[in-house]
Formats: structure tokens, sequence, C-alpha cells
């Protein structure tokens, strides 16, 4: 299994990529890349189109029940501004335990903006000095057709050594998570169980 920092990452959204337990063809992002800024951050932006409404989307990020049928097995989400989203990879994960992810959630805009910060990493991933500078804002932007705009920006990277790998590490990251969270709506809720012992016959 792979280390997160999620959903997550972003800050990231990338918990889901770092939990991820191998590497499935990536989603079809729309783009991926750094937006040069004016200060010495850079920010890596990836956006995709979800095929499911904004408020649905929505909801596999800010509940409970949306988040486990597709980032993890276990997730406690208290929504709100410094609330916080913390989950695990384990299959009978519960609240507070060593290896969880935790996501502070630093402001939103319901049913179009989000935005997170990284408040607890498994150990070993990213030092604390990089999680504190790193936050990840996500824009749900709904499309002609029902379908969702998904645009997820890592933003506080610098130049350094640590800034490199994690942004290599989530450019294929988030794309296996935004895949998860399209495989979703087109495929149903992920079947945690069936996963693991899928994982277990590798």
């Amino acid at each position: 299994m792979s280390k997160f920092a999620t959903g997550v990452a972003l800050a990231v959204f990338m918990v889901c990529g770092c939990q991820s337990i191998s590497t499935p063809e990536a989603a079809p992002l729309l783009a991926s890349g750094i937006v040069e800024t004016n200060d010495d951050n850079e920010v890596l932006q990836q956006e995709v189109i979800i095929h499911a409404s904004t408020s649905d989307v929505w909801d596999a990020f800010t509940t409970s029940e949306g988040y486990t049928a597709w980032a993890s097995p276990f997730a406690h989400i208290e929504f709100g501004v410094e609330g916080f989203i913390e989950s695990s990879y384990e299959l009978e994960g519960g609240l507070g335990r060593d290896g969880n992810v935790r996501l502070r959630i630093l402001a939103y805009i319901p049913r179009r903006l989000l935005v997170l910060k990284t408040e607890k990493a498994p150990a070993g991933f990213g030092s604390e000095d990089t999680w504190e500078r790193l936050v990840s804002v996500f824009e749900f932007l709904p499309t002609n057709d029902d379908r969702t705009r998904l645009i997820v920006s890592g933003i506080g990277y610098g130049d350094d050594q640590e800034s490199e790998q994690l942004k290599a590490f989530f450019v294929q990251g988030n794309a296996w998570s935004l895949k998860a969270l399209n495989d979703r709506f087109e495929n149903g809720p992920t079947d945690w169980p069936a996963v693991f012992e899928a994982r277990s016959k590798q």
C-alpha cells in the first residue's frame, strides 16, 4: 500500500492518492500542471469532468457517507469552518487512530468552493513544515449537461526537494483520486471488502 495526505490532499486531496492500493488507469484530466505565481510558491492544478451534478459531487466530499463511497473505507466528517475530515484506509478504521489522515476545513461556499489544509498525515509522509504551508482548493463548477467540472489546486509548493517530490506524487495521486470519484458515480459506491479481498490475492 502506498502512502496520502486525504483526500486531500489535498493539505491535499490526495488522501485517496496516498492511500491507494494500486495504480489504476488515471482519470481523463482536462488539464494538469503547474501554475506560476508572483511569489516563491507554485500551484499544482488539475481539473476533470465528473459525471454527476455539483450537489452530488459536493456531498461526496462533505458527508461521511458520501466520502466512504469512493475515497476511503472509514471517514468521519464534522462539516463547517474549522471542522474536519478524518479518514483511514483501514477496513475497520476508527476516529483518532495513528495512521489516520485529518484535513482541516478552512473555508467553503456550498456546492462551489472547499478549502482544506492537512492537519495530520501518516508518519513519514512529508514534514510538518511542508504541510503547514500547503492548502488545497476545490472548485465545483456545473456544466450545461448537469455534470461537474472539478478543479483541484494545491497551493504553497516551494522549490525545495520535498515540494518537488510531493508535486510529482500528487500529479499521479490526484488523478487516481479523481478517477475513483468519477467511477463512484458511473459504477456505484466502492465495495471496500471486495477491494481488500482482491488486494490480499495479489
